[in-house]
């Protein structure tokens, strides 16, 4: 179980890399959306790095990094794998990024007394991932 801040944003990240991994591999697959995949991939970065820079300007010696006031369960946040047919690998970033948006807004919502910037960023990624869902639905009604 997640129960500390810290341990919110480790699985993040590797979440958020995860991902970035995932689609760089799918702007080789199809050289088509080479540039939508790779600004993907870098914007999976850029969103782990605004989650830890919230995490690092609120953790001062006025802060104490507290506990969420609900626990979060890593195994429902998994990330999966991707198929070797592009419109499954597609299908799967789609459920990937509903995932991570689902994780971040848990993580709005359980971490509100701990670190004041970290839920606001959180629902921040939230628009920034929507925007992503609907690019990756228009990728595959093209298919």
């Amino acid at each position: 179980m997640l129960r500390t801040t810290s341990q919110v944003l480790s699985l993040h990240s590797h979440i958020e890399e995860k991902q970035a991994k995932q689609y760089s591999e799918l702007a080789k697959r199809s050289p088509k959306h080479l540039e939508v995949f790779n600004r993907l991939a870098k914007e999976n970065i850029r969103h782990r790095d605004m989650a830890l820079r919230a995490y690092r300007e609120g953790v001062t010696d006025a802060f104490e990094v507290g506990f969420l006031a609900k626990p979060l369960n890593p195994e429902e946040y998994v990330i999966e794998d991707h198929g070797n047919e592009l419109k499954d690998a597609l299908n799967t970033s789609l459920r990937n990024e509903e995932t991570v948006i689902r994780f971040c807004l848990d993580v709005a919502s359980s971490s509100s007394e701990l670190i004041p910037d970290l839920p606001e960023t959180f629902e921040r990624l939230v628009k920034r991932k929507n925007r992503r869902v609907v690019q990756l639905k228009e990728i595959l009604d093209e298919l």
